[in-house]
């Protein structure tokens, strides 16, 4: 018998495609999948055979739970800790300005009453009708704001919780007391300015270089509020704040307006004092704040 080649197992002949057997299936050949990295919570290496076993377990995994509390407690108080410094400084750094701004308003407000205080006078030279040629209302004030915006970070911020109560209580009445000065510096004035509405402000014989150097006056005047080591020049204020109340005749005025115009002036005075008051009470604040 002629001897019959048998195929060797497991060839595939060439002229299958590759990957295909002779009954036209396709070879189960699957990459192998990438295993994703997990974390693995692994149990005890032995089996626990005894309660002893069992609470050594337990022990572990309480303190490996208690010092990761501790070390995330230790990070957020560093965190608060230096919240706390910066708000501090930020709020040191504000009341060391606006105590400038408070002496400077102190001069200027001094330099206020007495203008109101000469206007009494002038007001009563006016009723018995011996005004003199240099005669004049100056009712104009300046006056610069208490800042408070590092205090509003602070509270929106909410890094006040992590300062101490006293201090922050301390804070908390210097800025009432500022804002209590901002609205009565802008109460007293804008009542000064109802009582000289009766006066006619308008120049129509100023001249013009001269309006200039006095705009130029005020300008540098307000220069102390982006400088806190400036103070303003008294006397160039006092130039400014006369040129803007204007020179109205003040020979035309009506014996009704000068009841008017004194009753304003002498509120102005009285206002004058209460500010000043309020000025002393603040700046022994800053300085009980700084000891």
């Amino acid at each position: 018998m002629a001897d019959q080649t048998q195929p060797e197992v497991g060839q595939i002949p060439a002229d299958y495609p590759e990957g295909t057997g002779p009954t036209g299936t396709e070879a189960s050949v699957t990459p192998p999948e990438i295993a994703t990295p997990m974390l693995d919570v692994h149990a005890p290496h032995q089996a626990v055979h005894s309660w002893k076993a069992f609470f050594v377990h337990i022990a572990a995994i309480s303190i490996g739970l208690l010092l990761a509390l501790c070390l995330e407690a230790t990070v957020g108080w560093v965190h608060h800790r230096h919240q706390a410094h910066q708000a501090r400084e930020l709020l040191l750094q504000e009341v060391d300005r606006n105590r400038l701004i408070l002496k400077d308003a102190m001069r200027l407000g001094d330099a206020a009453e007495s203008n109101h205080r000469a206007a009494l006078a002038v007001l009563r030279r006016a009723r018995a009708g011996t005004i003199r040629p240099d005669d004049q209302l100056v009712f104009v004030r300046k006056y610069v704001r208490l800042n408070s915006s590092a205090w509003k970070v602070v509270h929106e911020s909410g890094a006040g919780a992590y300062i101490p109560y006293e201090v922050m209580a301390r804070y908390g009445e210097i800025y009432e007391t500022q804002d209590g000065i901002n609205q009565a510096a802008f109460s007293i004035y804008a009542d000064l300015l109802k009582a000289t509405s009766v006066l006619n402000t308008e120049q129509a014989d100023v001249n013009r270089a001269e309006e200039d150097r006095l705009e130029r006056a005020a300008d540098a005047a307000d220069s102390h509020v982006s400088s806190v080591t400036s103070q303003t020049d008294l006397a160039v204020e006092q130039k400014t704040v006369s040129w803007l109340s204007g020179r109205p005749d003040l020979s035309r005025l009506s014996p009704a307006q000068i009841d008017r115009l004194e009753q304003g002036f002498q509120q102005a005075v009285s206002d004058d004092g209460r500010l000043h008051r309020m000025y002393i009470g603040l700046d022994d604040l800053y300085a009980a704040l700084l000891k």
